[in-house]
């Protein structure tokens, strides 16, 4: 990670390998040359499996194999969300381990690790709740966890500035109750009014074929850590949208998405904006129903217009040059992916990116965009 004097590197599986487990090998092996130098500390597997059993069987497997590749512990996601173009892609994390002192607070599905250095501290990790058939009752035991384990590392849920929330069947209902709708109630409920002062977190929230809830997260603090929320004027903060773009019956009360468009951060000389997951919307409606191209221009304006000069002039007294990352690109259908990542190429070239199939939060959606931009 960037903030962490490292980055994310995007690791894909060599062609010939037909079997999901010779992928799976071949992504290992990989990893294996990339640790030489730099040290790896976070895993997501981006993965397509057929069945929940496929799914767990997969995750003891892959478990089993990163603890036999590296002596320490690794912090683990493993995401159905099918990749577009093989079976899994595995999504490495590292960090400079001659500026940070690293040291888990947890382990397993809730894997949680502290870095330190001189004046801060950063606590990444992940939670997981898959205990539940409802939406609602995965979310609270999620939330429930990530409490307990940023107390134990001596955070809060204040602190965190980069959230990433994956939801099975995101569309689908329990009952009548919309399962995006149920994350967020819980969400809000959780929050309460602790981000009233400074801004809600930069977030994603997506579909997964399986799996629960995933909730991944950064949390910082510390001396010379400065953070705020960026705004974009032709978006509606998602926190202030009308009843009308919320899913669910009228008579039940429902909460707001709780997460701004973007999120600055700056620490010891480093600047980037993390970027929330963004879609073809504006106002608070959505723009391009079933065009995925329009869709991804309107998407692509968007994230441009959270890095504009008037932006950027607001956020430091000092002239800062945006540079993009990174970026994750949620495919809804695989039928669109040419066009997407067509028009994706167009603005953005041959920037690091990885392309994964997953339900939106809106039914009308075809394509999100995430990423980070880094000032310099």
């Amino acid at each position: 990670m960037y903030f962490l004097d490292g980055d994310r590197i995007y690791i894909k599986p060599e062609r010939a390998c037909s079997t999901l487990e010779e992928q799976v090998e071949s992504c290992c092996m990989k990893l294996l040359k990339i640790n030489s130098g730099k040290r790896i500390f976070k895993l997501n597997f981006f993965v397509d499996t057929e069945s929940d059993e496929a799914y767990a069987a997969l995750r003891g497997q892959v478990k089993k194999r990163v603890a036999g590749l590296f002596p320490e512990n690794i912090l683990l996601s493993f995401i159905a969300q099918p990749p577009l173009t093989c079976k899994i892609i595995v999504e490495a994390f590292y960090y400079d381990p001659a500026v940070w002192h690293m040291q888990s607070v947890s382990e397993g599905e809730n894997g949680t690790a502290i870095f330190r250095n001189q004046n801060a501290r950063i606590v990444v990790g992940n939670v997981r709740s898959n205990q539940n058939i409802s939406c609602r009752g995965n979310s609270e035991n999620a939330f429930e966890t990530l409490s307990d384990v940023l107390e134990k590392a001596g955070f809060s849920l204040e602190n965190i500035v980069r959230q990433w929330n994956y939801l099975e069947n995101i569309l689908g209902f329990d009952e009548k109750e919309q399962r995006y709708q149920a994350f967020n109630d819980v969400r809000s409920q959780y929050y309460g009014s602790v981000f009233e002062n400074n801004g809600y977190p930069a977030a994603t929230g997506i579909g997964m074929n399986r799996g629960g809830v995933i909730i991944e997260f950064v949390a910082v603090k510390g001396d010379g850590v400065i953070t705020s929320p960026v705004d974009n004027p032709e978006q509606i903060s998602a926190h202030s949208y009308s009843e009308k773009v919320l899913v669910g019956e009228e008579c039940l009360a429902k909460t707001t998405p709780k997460f701004e468009r973007a999120r600055y951060f700056s620490y010891s000389g480093k600047k980037q904006i993390f970027i929330s997951g963004t879609a073809s919307i504006t106002g608070e409606n959505t723009v391009g129903v079933g065009d995925p191209v329009l869709q991804t221009e309107v998407t692509i304006q968007n994230i441009q217009r959270l890095y504009s000069g008037e932006v950027l002039q607001k956020l430091a007294d000092e002239k800062l040059e945006p540079k993009y990352g990174h970026a994750r690109v949620y495919v809804k259908n695989r039928k669109d992916f040419h066009a997407i990542r067509r028009t994706f190429k167009k603005h953005f070239g041959n920037l690091p990116v990885v392309y994964i199939i997953a339900d939106i939060c809106r039914d009308n959606l075809l394509v999100e965009i995430e990423g980070k931009v880094i000032l310099e």
